[in-house]
């Protein structure tokens, strides 16, 4: 189970710069986070045309914009369908490929795949998604909220606002609406599942659209993601039949082509990768293929064939499973990083996003030996001067044989010794790869590479890694933050034995689980000149008490803080404060549940306690990670003005008044 400034030149800003303020000069982190990306890529069951959003960050409303368009597969320009101030979210294909339908500012759209006005029928009911069109088009299917709206309101009457900790709110359920066709609807939709038993969190139909097979979680809290059950019932309602309660998360059920049978994938904790199990609709034994290497996302079970997405160390790929011999074999083109795949009707053609890591993904389609690119997305870096990025290898200190992504700056010197930023992914379960950055990002290594007179950049796929294979993926069981903090300084000391860094200029940098190892590396190494740890924890028991995810540490570490506080204490940066020197950024969301901004406040205290530079801003009304585009912008910006201060000797970082304020009259002039 499982986130240059004048070397790098571009003729024009790149499509999307939305600088609300005007600046004159956007800066190489503005033309990052202007770009425009591809999101998804969902091909129409006729297999004739790919129906696709793109993401921007707009400034001027801060707030993510994502819009609908479709491209032809037999040729022909990509047509945006959807236009405005409102977002489109799921989106989903009727069975006859005539129409799309998306959601958007909370309401439920359709559109025809030819272009034309949205049909936006009255939809009251809030929170949909994962739109399903019956086989016949005559319904639509979505998860949403139950209809306990007037009980809520009852009780906001009598007493207030308050929420009961992992009891409230959230719950998702099954519903049915009919259709016309003209997409208006017919009749009121009906909720099909209902109570508080258990939380919808995917679900499918069968091919002949008789049946829905659905996954739930007791409650729709984190807490209980690994309590998932399958459950299978007529399409029309009624009481669902139990068909897998074993121990573990599911993934979304995928129905074999000729209906039947369930394939679905089931991870039984947190560092394990996920079984593909394939059961009997009805019911009854299961077949379980074990997956060693692979972290497989199912997109098609037809035959005895299993077709899924999944990454191959640092690869992104579509594989293909006997389900009968349980080989496997590479699907395309084994160079390029493929994503997010979906498959026509008749099987023969797949829609995806691709790229060769110096480019943006694109829109792409395969059938057979031929592969065809739909979009021109990277048309908006053409002229820019990119880094380079190469994969390189070196053993820990247990002899573990541990891969990087170095990021070289243009104009890279054979000889001379760079800043180094050692940028620590997420997860632990995420993997960094030699791909560019998007507008999603913070932290853009193209953008780190591009500070002083160009720099390194160290990502590090550390023990525990996706890609690598379970054994790799768990062998950080009991040794969270230290045990990958000495993989990264090995690496660290392998480019300095190399004669590739300048040693008074590291900086060390992450988010989540990659600030927790950052602030180990402040604390429990000396190789950092300067740190910032970004949404990270500080003592694994301040989160274990806090969090939403509260057993992701008794996954981890086999035993609560009460149960062996020694394996909390060894992994926690709090614990080598004694040794900290390094100055310190503090960046947290002021509403992260996931990690607790508890964590952050204390590591803080801690170093200046020690007499340890250490600064900390707290980014309002923000959760575990940004959601709007300015706070990425800021994320990022005082991640550079920090590092800027403290391997360049440029002036302290000016995080309270960063801005000139306008003159009066100035906007007027404008």
């Amino acid at each position: 189970m499982r986130k240059l400034v004048a070397a790098i030149l571009l003729a024009a800003a790149p499509l999307g710069v939305t600088a609300d303020d005007k600046d004159p000069a956007p800066t190489l982190l503005d033309q990052f986070l202007g770009l425009k990306i591809a999101r998804n890529a969902e091909i129409s069951p006729s297999g004739t045309h790919v129906a696709y959003r793109t993401f921007q960050n707009d400034f001027k409303n801060d707030k993510d914009m994502s819009q609908l368009w479709v491209v032809p597969i037999g040729g022909g320009d990509p047509v945006q369908l959807t236009h405005g101030e409102d977002s489109v979210g799921d989106i989903e294909w009727s069975a006859d490929s005539k129409w799309i339908a998306f959601m958007r500012g909370g309401k439920l759209g359709f559109i025809r795949a030819a272009g034309g006005e949205p049909m936006m029928p009255e939809f009251k009911i809030k929170g949909a998604g994962s739109l399903i069109f019956s086989a016949d088009g005559s319904a639509m299917y979505f998860t949403a909220g139950p209809e306990d709206k007037k009980l809520i309101e009852a009780r906001e009457k009598r007493y207030g606002s308050y929420n009961v900790v992992r009891e409230d709110g959230g719950y998702r359920h099954i519903w049915r609406v009919a259709l016309n066709d003209d997409m208006s609807f017919d009749g009121k939709a009906e909720q099909l599942t209902k109570g508080r038993d258990f939380s919808v969190t995917g679900f499918s139909l069968s091919p002949d659209s008789q049946k829905v097979a659905f996954v739930t979680w007791p409650s729709p809290h984190l807490a209980d993601l690994l309590k998932g059950r399958l459950y299978v019932m007529g399409a029309g309602g009624g009481e669902p039949k139990l068909i897998d309660d074993d121990y573990g998360v599911k993934s979304t059920p995928v129905w074999h082509a000729e209906g039947g049978k369930l394939a679905y994938t089931n991870a039984t904790g947190f560092p394990t990768l996920s079984d593909i199990i394939i059961r009997p609709a009805e019911g009854g034994n299961a077949q379980t293929i074990d997956m060693p290497t692979y972290d497989p996302n199912i997109v098609q079970f037809a035959g005895d064939t299993i077709l899924f997405g999944a990454s191959e160390r640092t690869g992104l790929g579509l594989f293909q499973l006997n389900a009968k011999t349980s080989d496997i074999q590479r699907v395309g083109v084994p160079k390029n990083f493929s994503y997010g795949f979906s498959v026509s009707h008749d099987g023969k053609t797949r829609a995806f996003l691709s790229t060769t890591g110096n480019t943006l993904a694109e829109v792409t389609v395969a059938s057979g030996e031929n592969v065809t690119t739909l979009t021109n997305l990277s048309a908006q870096i053409t002229d820019m001067a990119k880094p380079t990025r190469e994969l390189i290898t070196w053993q820990s200190d247990n002899g573990l044989e541990i891969e990087g992504v170095l990021t070289k700056p243009v104009g890279f010197e054979e000889g001379k010794r760079y800043p180094l930023y050692v940028r620590t992914h997420g997860g632990p379960t995420g993997t960094d790869r030699p791909l560019m950055s998007g507008s999603r990002s913070i932290y853009h290594p193209e953008v780190l590479a591009a500070e002083g007179d160009g720099a390194l950049v160290l990502q590090t796929n550390y023990r525990g890694s996706a890609g690598y294979g379970e054994a790799f993926q768990t062998s950080n069981l009991k040794n969270l933050g230290i045990g990958p903090a000495r993989d990264i300084v090995a690496g660290v000391k392998m480019l300095v034995d190399q004669g590739l860094v300048d040693t008074e200029k590291v900086a060390c940098l992450g988010w989540s689980q990659g600030g927790h190892i950052s602030a180990m590396l402040a604390t429990y190494s000396d190789i950092c000149t300067a740190a910032i740890m970004g949404a990270g924890i500080s003592d694994w028991r301040t989160y274990y008490y806090n969090t939403d995810i509260t057993q992701f540490t008794t996954e981890y570490f086999d035993a609560t803080p009460l149960a062996d506080d020694a394996v909390y204490a060894k992994t926690s940066p709090v614990t080598y404060i004694d040794n900290a020197k390094t100055p310190v950024l503090v960046q947290h969301g002021e509403n992260d549940a996931r990690v607790p901004i508890a964590n952050g406040y204390q590591f803080r205290q801690l170093l200046l306690d020690k007499g340890v530079e250490a600064r900390m801003i707290v980014y309002s009304g923000m959760g575990h990670g940004p959601s709007k585009p300015k706070t990425r912008r800021a994320i990022t910006e005082h991640a550079l003005s920090w590092f800027r201060e403290h391997l360049f000797a440029a002036d302290k970082a000016e995080f309270v008044y960063p801005v000139e304020a306008e003159k009066e009259g100035e906007k007027a002039e404008k």
